[in-house]
């Protein structure tokens, strides 16, 4: 899979162009577009334990979506809900993200949801995600529950 991020910073859309045949999951959501013929399956990765592990505590979806390119390949956009700059990572042997980041990756990178121990709580992430095996990662580096926190303190509060 090759990836090209555009729109970046404020607006950032992540190509990621797939050869024939190629397959890539994404978080429910966060596809954008993709071109003819890629076949878009949802359900719930590696069963159901672990999917509600990964939602419930990981803060992600419950489903992943897998896509495969049609056999003269294609190319699916990924983005996230909130404007913000995306990223595309290498996996290597393993590597954590906090809750909300992780928008697609190669199909064969494992994701699971680690406890970061009670040193992390202090820092607001408690449960992590964990993501191992070879290939890539596309994130995103705006946190939901950081904005929203964010916002209300900062915009006036008014009584309808």
């Amino acid at each position: 899979m090759n990836a090209e991020i555009r729109h970046n910073p404020g607006f950032a859309v992540t190509r990621c162009t797939l050869a024939g045949g190629e397959k890539m999951r994404a978080e429910s959501g966060s596809m954008a577009a993709t071109s003819a013929g890629v076949e878009i399956e949802a359900k719930v990765q590696g069963g159901l334990m672990k999917g509600l592990k990964r939602s419930v505590l990981g803060g992600e979806s419950l489903f992943m979506t897998t896509l495969t390119a049609p056999s003269g390949g294609g190319w699916v956009d990924v983005a996230a809900n909130l404007p913000g700059d995306a990223m595309v990572m290498p996996v290597g042997e393993e590597l954590f993200l906090t809750r909300g980041a992780y928008l697609a990756s190669d199909a064969n990178v494992d994701i699971d949801t680690k406890w970061g121990g009670f040193k992390s709580i202090g820092g607001g992430e408690g449960f992590v995600m964990e993501f191992t095996g070879p290939g890539v990662i596309h994130t995103q580096t705006r946190n939901p529950d950081f904005l929203v926190t964010w916002l209300t303190e900062v915009l006036p509060f008014t009584r309808a």
